[in-house]
Protein backbone atom coordinates (compact mmCIF):
# COMPACT_ATOMS: atom_id res chain seq x y z
CA UNK A 1 0.00 0.00 0.00
CA UNK A 2 3.23 2.35 1.06
CA UNK A 3 4.54 1.71 -2.69
CA UNK A 4 1.89 2.14 -4.54
CA UNK A 5 0.97 5.83 -3.34
CA UNK A 6 4.65 6.69 -3.02
CA UNK A 7 4.48 5.76 -6.42
CA UNK A 8 1.96 8.20 -6.96
CA UNK A 9 3.50 11.20 -5.37
CA UNK A 10 6.81 10.47 -6.72
CA UNK A 11 5.81 9.77 -10.31
CA UNK A 12 4.07 13.06 -9.80
CA UNK A 13 7.08 14.72 -9.05
CA UNK A 14 9.75 13.46 -11.74
CA UNK A 15 11.37 11.22 -8.56
CA UNK A 16 10.06 7.76 -9.49
CA UNK A 17 13.63 6.41 -9.33
CA UNK A 18 13.46 7.01 -5.27
CA UNK A 19 10.95 4.97 -4.73
CA UNK A 20 13.01 2.15 -3.14
CA UNK A 21 14.82 3.80 -0.97
CA UNK A 22 11.60 5.27 0.29
CA UNK A 23 9.88 1.85 1.26
CA UNK A 24 13.44 1.17 2.59
CA UNK A 25 13.49 4.14 4.67
CA UNK A 26 9.71 4.20 5.69
CA UNK A 27 9.72 0.25 6.53
CA UNK A 28 13.21 0.75 8.82
CA UNK A 29 12.67 3.40 10.14
CA UNK A 30 9.01 3.89 11.34
CA UNK A 31 6.78 1.12 10.06
CA UNK A 32 8.66 -1.89 10.90
CA UNK A 33 9.17 -0.92 14.65
CA UNK A 34 5.99 0.97 15.40
CA UNK A 35 3.53 -2.48 13.82
CA UNK A 36 6.02 -4.98 15.42
CA UNK A 37 5.61 -3.27 18.63
CA UNK A 38 1.82 -2.81 18.70
CA UNK A 39 1.65 -6.49 17.79
CA UNK A 40 3.12 -7.34 20.46
CA UNK A 41 2.12 -5.63 22.70
CA UNK A 42 -1.36 -7.17 21.57
CA UNK A 43 -0.47 -10.67 21.58
CA UNK A 44 2.27 -10.97 24.10
CA UNK A 45 1.07 -8.20 26.47
CA UNK A 46 -2.36 -10.05 27.03
CA UNK A 47 -0.59 -13.46 27.35
CA UNK A 48 1.68 -11.78 29.68
CA UNK A 49 -0.98 -9.93 31.79
CA UNK A 50 -3.37 -12.91 31.42
CA UNK A 51 -1.28 -15.93 32.55
CA UNK A 52 0.08 -13.64 35.82
CA UNK A 53 -3.37 -12.49 36.52
CA UNK A 54 -4.49 -16.15 36.68
CA UNK A 55 -1.72 -17.25 39.02
CA UNK A 56 -2.25 -13.98 41.10
CA UNK A 57 -5.93 -15.46 41.31
CA UNK A 58 -5.30 -18.90 41.73
CA UNK A 59 -2.77 -17.56 45.15
CA UNK A 60 0.36 -19.30 42.80
CA UNK A 61 2.19 -16.30 42.92
CA UNK A 62 1.49 -16.11 46.99
CA UNK A 63 2.63 -19.59 47.36
CA UNK A 64 6.07 -18.90 45.74
CA UNK A 65 6.38 -15.86 48.09
CA UNK A 66 5.92 -18.60 51.00
CA UNK A 67 8.49 -20.73 49.06
CA UNK A 68 11.22 -17.58 49.64
CA UNK A 69 11.24 -17.38 46.42
CA UNK A 70 10.87 -13.47 44.88
CA UNK A 71 7.91 -13.89 42.51
CA UNK A 72 8.98 -10.65 40.52
CA UNK A 73 12.55 -11.78 40.14
CA UNK A 74 11.16 -15.28 39.38
CA UNK A 75 8.09 -13.99 37.16
CA UNK A 76 8.54 -10.77 35.62
CA UNK A 77 12.31 -9.93 35.71
CA UNK A 78 11.90 -12.70 33.01
CA UNK A 79 9.27 -11.91 30.98
CA UNK A 80 10.74 -8.48 30.45
CA UNK A 81 14.22 -9.44 29.91
CA UNK A 82 12.81 -11.52 26.86
CA UNK A 83 10.38 -8.83 25.77
CA UNK A 84 13.33 -6.44 25.89
CA UNK A 85 15.79 -9.11 23.38
CA UNK A 86 13.13 -10.20 21.11
CA UNK A 87 11.22 -6.95 20.24
CA UNK A 88 14.67 -6.24 18.11
CA UNK A 89 14.80 -9.41 16.18
CA UNK A 90 11.17 -9.80 15.60
CA UNK A 91 11.81 -6.21 13.95
CA UNK A 92 14.14 -7.06 12.04
CA UNK A 93 12.38 -10.10 10.76
CA UNK A 94 9.08 -7.57 10.00
CA UNK A 95 11.77 -5.73 8.28
CA UNK A 96 12.63 -7.67 5.64
CA UNK A 97 8.72 -9.09 5.19
CA UNK A 98 8.43 -5.60 4.79
CA UNK A 99 10.84 -4.81 2.59
CA UNK A 100 9.93 -7.89 0.03
CA UNK A 101 5.93 -7.02 0.22
CA UNK A 102 7.38 -3.39 -0.89
CA UNK A 103 9.58 -5.16 -3.87
CA UNK A 104 6.30 -7.54 -4.79
CA UNK A 105 4.27 -4.65 -5.03
CA UNK A 106 6.75 -2.75 -6.83
CA UNK A 107 7.17 -5.53 -9.12
CA UNK A 108 3.65 -5.91 -9.77
CA UNK A 109 3.49 -2.16 -11.37
CA UNK A 110 7.02 -2.30 -13.14
CA UNK A 111 9.03 -5.30 -13.21
CA UNK A 112 12.26 -4.57 -11.56
CA UNK A 113 14.57 -7.57 -9.93
CA UNK A 114 15.07 -7.81 -6.09
CA UNK A 115 18.44 -7.41 -6.44
CA UNK A 116 18.10 -3.66 -8.33
CA UNK A 117 15.41 -3.07 -5.65
CA UNK A 118 17.59 -3.61 -3.02
CA UNK A 119 21.00 -1.78 -4.56
CA UNK A 120 18.80 1.24 -5.10
CA UNK A 121 17.33 0.91 -1.90
CA UNK A 122 19.99 0.91 0.53
CA UNK A 123 22.01 2.97 -2.12
CA UNK A 124 22.38 5.97 0.04
CA UNK A 125 21.85 4.16 3.36
CA UNK A 126 24.69 3.75 5.89
CA UNK A 127 24.83 1.79 9.47
CA UNK A 128 23.12 4.35 11.46
CA UNK A 129 20.19 4.17 9.47
CA UNK A 130 19.16 0.91 10.83
CA UNK A 131 20.35 0.24 14.03
CA UNK A 132 18.29 3.33 16.09
CA UNK A 133 15.13 2.48 14.66
CA UNK A 134 15.20 -1.05 15.52
CA UNK A 135 17.09 -0.65 19.00
CA UNK A 136 14.60 1.92 20.08
CA UNK A 137 11.85 -1.63 19.59
CA UNK A 138 13.93 -2.86 22.70
CA UNK A 139 12.64 0.47 24.75
CA UNK A 140 9.38 -0.85 23.01
CA UNK A 141 10.00 -4.17 25.04
CA UNK A 142 10.60 -2.70 28.50
CA UNK A 143 7.57 -1.24 28.23
CA UNK A 144 5.34 -3.83 26.96
CA UNK A 145 7.02 -6.24 29.71
CA UNK A 146 6.68 -3.48 32.44
CA UNK A 147 2.82 -2.92 32.07
CA UNK A 148 2.08 -6.56 31.56
CA UNK A 149 3.98 -7.65 34.32
CA UNK A 150 2.24 -5.08 36.60
CA UNK A 151 -1.28 -5.43 35.75
CA UNK A 152 -1.42 -8.99 35.83
CA UNK A 153 0.66 -8.94 39.55
CA UNK A 154 -2.02 -6.40 40.36
CA UNK A 155 -4.79 -8.52 39.82
CA UNK A 156 -7.78 -8.89 42.01
CA UNK A 157 -11.23 -10.32 41.36
CA UNK A 158 -11.26 -13.72 39.76
CA UNK A 159 -12.10 -14.68 36.19
CA UNK A 160 -13.20 -11.09 35.52
CA UNK A 161 -9.87 -9.88 36.84
CA UNK A 162 -8.30 -11.89 34.82
CA UNK A 163 -10.33 -10.38 31.59
CA UNK A 164 -9.58 -6.88 32.93
CA UNK A 165 -5.64 -7.56 33.27
CA UNK A 166 -5.54 -8.86 29.89
CA UNK A 167 -7.20 -6.32 28.04
CA UNK A 168 -5.78 -2.83 30.69
CA UNK A 169 -2.12 -4.67 29.52
CA UNK A 170 -2.65 -4.60 25.82
CA UNK A 171 -4.43 -0.71 25.88
CA UNK A 172 -1.96 0.62 28.36
CA UNK A 173 0.96 -1.32 26.19
CA UNK A 174 -0.25 -0.06 23.06
CA UNK A 175 -0.92 3.35 23.88
CA UNK A 176 2.54 3.94 25.77
CA UNK A 177 4.56 2.37 22.68
CA UNK A 178 3.01 4.87 21.09
CA UNK A 179 3.70 7.30 23.03
CA UNK A 180 7.68 6.45 23.32
CA UNK A 181 7.80 6.22 19.61
CA UNK A 182 6.98 9.72 19.38
CA UNK A 183 9.76 10.47 22.33
CA UNK A 184 12.01 8.00 20.57
CA UNK A 185 11.98 9.88 17.02
CA UNK A 186 12.48 13.25 18.05
CA UNK A 187 15.75 11.30 20.13
CA UNK A 188 16.95 9.36 17.31
CA UNK A 189 16.87 12.73 15.30
CA UNK A 190 18.40 14.71 17.88
CA UNK A 191 21.35 12.28 18.27
CA UNK A 192 21.44 10.54 14.89
CA UNK A 193 21.14 13.45 12.17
Amino acid sequence: MLSLEARYSLTRFGAKSLLPAAIVFSVIHETGPIITGLVVSGRVGAGIGAELASMKVTEQIDAIEASAVNPYRLLAATRILACILMLPLLTLAADCCGLVMGWITQFMVEPVSLHQFINAGFSGADFNDFLPPTFKTAVFGLIIGLIACFQGMRTQGGAAGVGRAATSSVVLSSLFVILADVVLVKLIILFFP
